[in-house]
């Protein structure tokens, strides 16, 4: 038997080169590769750097899914099905929208594949009694069983050079634009820390990327993972909350673990739109500047977030946080307009108020990456798409790169220790060529430079 894994891309323009800082290792499809009995044959294609074939050659397929990459998945789907070929699909957007899902596939998996469900739908399969829908959010576990990934599947494919762990998955907070927390429900679940270091053990990379969707959220436990870690000698970032600050003791075992960066969502300076956006406990009382100051002072850099459209939200808060995200240093940072993810308690909230300018504007044909998919209360959707791209623009100018240059963490010892600084160049010159590359990118479709679409 064979079984052929597939990475949609978002969509491609065709004779030009993907976005590279969306070329990270496929964790979920080597880790379904992992749990995947021996005797069956797995090849993985990544439409993000491999052309897919006219011909498929295998029994059943696997297509991991996200909302961007959902129309482009539907299609992919569609040409293998006519081929006699049966489809198997999963990934966050399997969750937040199955009966959307369940149309384009002949068998669905919603939540996690772990706990033997992965090899249930193999053994189904192969007995010729697959089920239209499996549903691992029937039961919740304390912990992730942890399943190593096929990491073989990644050779010669070109990714950046990050070794990617998971060592836990979901959130408890209740952020209400957030796919993440609609998707696991406001639960966490963490892996047993013996797990993860013997993963660890086996990636070659000296730069890891810890791709939870908040490393910290239970403090003592990331406290035994970091102590865990101190022998392994890795450089590593994640993402974190601002809360953390307020955790000496913690911040010391960051620091020894090897954390280099870590992302906070600090979303917004106003208090009145954080607590719009359920996530008033981000508001500390020292204040953001303060906060940093300690991250920084234990050698954390910090990559920040900050999303606009909210009702509280004028046109000129979007220059104010620029502003501050030069003023405090930050290493990296995104200027992202809101997006109302189906699912959401924020979709369901736009749709209630007839905010929605496409229901489905994830299949919209023509959709491209950076449109504005609902009306924002204070300016029109094109004014606040312009504005988050020229907060991006301004933040990555060479000039400003150079402002955001400090010792203490963004190129802490760039003489005796240069990796700290190697990181914060490269990265935002990354950063900044992706910027233009990215915006209106098209979303579903396979177009050529004049914007004809091909596929």
């Amino acid at each position: 038997m064979k079984l052929l894994l597939i990475q949609p891309s978002v969509g491609k323009i065709h004779g030009e080169k993907y976005v590279k800082s969306w070329t990270m290792e496929p964790l979920a499809l080597s880790t379904l590769a992992g749990m995947t009995p021996d005797d069956i044959d797995i090849e993985l294609i990544d439409e993000r750097i491999d052309e897919l074939p006219e011909i498929y050659e295998a029994d059943l397929v696997g297509i991991t899914i996200e909302t961007y990459t959902a129309k482009r998945a539907y299609t992919i789907a569609k040409k293998i099905r006519k081929q006699g070929i049966k489809v198997v699909m999963g990934g966050i957007h399997a969750s937040l929208m199955p009966d959307e899902v369940i149309k384009h596939c002949d068998a669905m998996l919603v939540g996690g594949a772990e706990g033997g469900i992965w090899n249930q739908v193999l053994s189904d399969f192969k007995n010729n009694k697959l089920k239209r829908k499996y549903d691992a959010n029937s039961y919740f576990e304390k912990t992730l069983d942890h399943c190593p990934p096929n990491r073989k599947l990644y050779a010669n494919k070109g990714y950046l050079p990050l070794g990617l762990v998971e060592s836990g998955r979901g959130c408890p907070f209740t952020c209400e634009f957030c796919a993440i927390t609609a998707a696991h429900k406001a639960q966490y679940k963490s892996k047993e820390v013996q797990h993860i270091i013997s993963d660890i053990e086996n990636i070659s990379q000296k730069m890891l990327y810890f791709a939870d969707d908040n490393f910290v959220s239970k403090f003592s436990r990331t406290k035994e993972l970091c102590d865990a870690m101190i022998p392994l000698k890795k450089k590593w970032f994640s993402h974190g909350t601002i809360n953390m600050a307020s955790q000496p003791d913690l911040l010391k075992k960051l620091q020894k673990s090897g954390c280099s960066n870590l992302l906070i969502g600090f979303e917004s300076l106003n208090e009145d739109t954080l607590k719009s956006m359920g996530k008033s406990w981000a508001v500390v009382k020292r204040g953001y500047s303060e906060s940093l100051k300690i991250l920084k002072d234990y050698g954390i850099s910090v990559y920040g977030t900050f999303v606009f459209g909210y009702d509280e939200d004028k046109p000129d808060d979007i220059e104010k946080t620029l502003e501050f995200a030069i003023e405090e240093k930050l290493a990296l940072a995104a200027f992202n307009h809101l997006v109302p993810y189906p699912g959401t308690p924020l979709y369901h909230r736009f749709e209630k108020e007839g905010r929605l300018i496409d229901k489905e504007w994830w299949l919209k044909e023509g959709y491209n990456f950076g449109e504005v998919s609902f009306q924002p209360k204070n300016m029109s959707p094109e004014e606040l798409s312009e504005r988050c791209y020229n907060a991006r623009l301004d933040f990555y100018k060479y000039s400003n790169i150079l402002k955001r240059i400090e010792f203490k963490a963004n190129c802490r010892d760039p003489f005796s220790n240069p990796f700290q600084t190697i990181s914060f160049m490269s990265a935002n010159f990354v950063s900044q060529k992706g910027i233009k590359q990215r915006q209106s990118w098209p979303i579903g479709n396979i177009i050529d430079k004049n914007g004809k679409i091909l596929e």
